[in-house]
């Protein structure tokens, strides 16, 4: 990266920018109390995770450029969606009349669109802190 004129130099990760994401998550967790465990499933993270990587890698400049950036918070959130999709599917072809494992079932098919949100969230504070505003 060389600055121009016309941009600001680029420093690295503020403090400002760890204490938003720490107080971000912080009030995340706060909220949810005594149910985190039910906000935790590995393959849901896998998916979203994945997603998000892969739209990254797609884009052009630098490795951790604003263009590549802004691709992976859209593939994190493209990726929730399709992974809740793809668990709605799931339960809707193996319900079975099992109407009890049906709410745990939607609560996990939930949390991919979760985790894209929180990926992009987290993502949006990288750039705004890096673009000063």
């Amino acid at each position: 990266y060389a600055p121009t004129l016309s941009s600001p130099p680029r420093t690295p990760m503020k403090i400002n920018l760890i204490l938003g994401i720490f107080v971000f998550f912080g009030l995340a967790t706060l909220s949810i109390g005594e149910n985190i465990p039910a906000f935790w499933d590995t393959a849901c993270l896998l998916i979203v995770a994945g997603g998000a990587l892969c739209f990254g890698l797609s884009a052009s400049g630098t490795f951790f450029s604003d263009s590549r950036l802004v691709a992976a918070s859209e593939g994190a959130v493209i990726s929730g969606w399709l992974g809740s999709i793809t668990g709605a599917v799931l339960i809707a072809g193996n319900i079975n009349g099992n109407w009890e494992a049906l709410g745990p079932a939607i609560a996990v098919m939930l949390l991919t669109v979760l985790y894209g949100y929180f990926i992009k969230a987290v993502i949006k504070m990288i750039l705004i802190s890096r673009n000063h505003g």
